[in-house]
């Protein structure tokens, strides 16, 4: 898997193209929007995103990963809550393609920060900047959000990247 093994930050020159939420704690997969079933299949990131499934859910360092190639959770405020509840919660983007790059973190069911960076520019900002934003590379690229998953949670993007997730297909 060439991605996960570049993925502090694409020395070979590959890049990223994914999206998904990451949760404190447990969550209950058919919380997710679209009614979805497990399929009792499991996969790895690069394959979540690049087959039809509409999510991929692993447990890593306490948090749950979810990974969202449809965009159906990931930037959907109300979804991220339904989910989340009142747990810290980070939901991003990192695509090398369009060069789109971002996050939004939720506490106590409020998102407090959202950026987001297209082309190199700045697209969108909610919220004062956290101080974990402090010392981090330009928010330009995928280190950036990379770093951010890193400072947020504590678990760094490689144990998400190589985790192994089971797949989720919705029903609606």
């Amino acid at each position: 898997m060439l991605q996960a093994e570049t993925c502090a930050g694409s020395e070979l020159g590959v890049g990223w193209k994914v999206q998904g939420l990451i949760v404190e704690g447990s969550v209950d997969p058919t919380d997710l929007p679209g009614q979805p079933y497990e399929t009792g299949e499991s996969a790895d990131i690069d394959t979540v995103h690049h087959e039809p499934h509409d999510y991929g859910v692993a447990t890593v360092g306490g948090w749950t990963f979810i990974a969202d190639p449809e965009f159906r959770v990931s930037f959907d405020e109300q979804a991220v809550l339904q989910v989340s509840g009142t747990r810290r919660a980070l939901a991003w983007v990192t695509n090398s393609v369009s060069t789109t790059h971002g996050f939004a973190w939720y506490l106590e069911g409020e998102m407090v920060r959202q950026i987001i960076y297209t082309e190199g520019e700045l697209a969108y900002e909610r919220g004062a900047p956290l101080s974990e934003e402090q010392g981090a590379p330009e928010p330009l690229s995928e280190d950036y959000v990379f770093e951010m998953v890193q400072r947020l949670t504590g678990v760094g993007w490689g144990a998400g990247a190589d985790a192994d997730y089971s797949v989720w297909v919705c029903t609606s």
